[in-house]
């Protein structure tokens, strides 16, 4: 009778143990469903999308203009963010809130990107409409006139112009050798884009070229760009990290009346100045016609959540429909007061700021209760910082990873959250711009 207890003892402490590990597993299973279905709270640490580079991503051989940095690198230590921090936050030094920011801006604020025909009719992943279309919205990092880079890419993800649709997360020209290149494959593709800080500034000088008399153009063209320095009018000062003080207009001192009044950013030496005057009618159009915010319906998520694509970030103090032109194009980091920023090396990460607002959030539930709901609603996909590379969280996705330094081209499929990456010969002539 003894060895039968102890019989039945360890069969029963055998149960016990699978039980246990059956619950373990069915847990972790809905831990992994969950990860897929929605962001949440417990996803306030950055999290990879799905990779299908066949290549090696890594970050080795970066070119050393443009390091890699993490936010543990910077000196925030000080600062906490959350949202009592941000609605006391000192207004950004950006341009007026009104548009343009100069004569020759010409912005667009915002687009809406339409929904694709074959998705009319169907709903989100999270809905229970039937299976969605194949699709797909490809948002690319920064180009930078490497046309070499943007064609592999389309190789590689098997791009077919019927059924994909795809989106230039600005910086589209300037430091490669191919911009007009560029432009005239996203014009033949159909392509979407927004507008970068390179490109911002190539439309700007084509936008005051054209607004140019015969008279004035011709005495632009027999002064010297060497001298445009000694003819501005020295009683204005000009602070180069003061993004309103960089758009004053300077008049130039010899005859005013007629001179022309270039804006104190812009220079006549750089490459934006020669690349306006160099593209066509068209090509500028195209340029000049990218919106500061192109919108996403959530139908294409598979958070389905709204999805909005700029080139440099937001101020995460403000709405989405409220932020400052200078900073859509031009953010890195928030200062310790909260001032954005486009400095590399002070300050904290825009993104990382934006995210963890997101964690401190309380959660809400759909209507049905099966999943939980993100209080701040949109998901922002940005270029532009390339010193971060590929920058992946929960709310944002960034996708400079330095194709123009000979680092690679990277993608973000908005249906799936999928990147994909090709590497980038490096131009022979590339000059570093801020």
């Amino acid at each position: 009778m003894p060895q039968i207890a102890s019989s039945h003892r360890q069969t029963l402490a055998t149960l016990v143990v699978i039980v246990f590990l059956l619950v373990v597993v069915a847990l972790g299973l809905n831990v992994t469903l969950l990860n897929q279905s929605a962001p949440s709270n417990s996803h306030c640490i950055a999290r990879p999308p799905a990779d299908n580079n066949s290549n090696d991503n890594s970050t080795s051989g970066q070119d050393d203009q443009d390091p890699i940095i993490t936010d543990d690198d910077l000196d925030f230590s000080d600062t906490l963010f959350d949202s009592t921090h941000l609605a006391v936050l000192k207004e950004p030094t950006t341009p007026p809130e009104s548009l343009p920011s100069d004569p020759y801006a010409h912005y667009i604020y915002r687009k809406v990107f339409p929904l694709p025909k074959s998705m009319e009719g169907l709903k989100g992943p999270g809905g229970k409409g039937p299976k969605r279309s194949r699709t797909r919205t490809i948002v690319i990092g920064d180009v930078h006139g490497h046309l070499d880079g943007f064609n592999s890419f389309l190789k590689k993800i098997s791009y077919d112009k019927k059924e994909d649709s795809l989106i230039l997360a600005g910086d589209i020209v300037t430091k490669g050798d191919q911009s007009l290149g560029i432009i005239d494959r996203a014009r033949e593709l159909g392509a979407y884009c927004v507008r970068g800080n390179h490109d911002d500034k190539v439309v700007r000088w084509r936008g005051f070229l054209d607004s140019l008399s015969l008279v004035e153009l011709q005495s632009l063209d027999e002064t010297d760009p060497e001298n445009d320095d000694y003819h501005r009018n020295e009683d204005v000062e000009i602070d180069m990290e003061d993004p309103s003080s960089q758009m004053k207009m300077s008049p130039l001192k010899k005859d005013p009346s007629w001179r022309p009044k270039i804006p104190s950013d812009l220079n006549r030496k750089s490459p934006h100045y020669h690349l306006a005057r160099s593209m066509s009618k068209a090509q500028y159009q195209y340029l000049r016609k990218c919106p500061l915010i192109l919108s996403l319906p959530r139908e294409l998520s598979p958070h389905n959540i709204p999805v909005h694509v700029v080139h440099a970030g937001i101020d995460p103090s403000r709405d989405i429909l409220k932020q400052k032109p200078w900073v859509l194009v031009n953010v890195r980091n928030l200062l310790k007061d909260g001032t954005p920023s486009n400095q590399r090396d002070r300050g904290l990460g825009w993104a990382k700021a934006f995210n963890e607002l997101h964690c401190e959030k309380p959660r809400k539930k759909d209507e049905d209760g099966l999943r939980p709901e993100p209080d701040l609603d949109f998901m922002i996909v940005y270029g532009h910082d390339a010193s971060r590379s590929l920058n992946v969280m929960p709310w944002s996705v960034g996708l400079d990873t330095g194709c123009v330094y000979g680092r690679s081209l990277t993608g973000y499929v908005v249906e799936t959250g999928e990147t994909y990456s090709v590497p980038c010969s490096k131009p022979l002539d590339v000059q570093r711009m801020d």
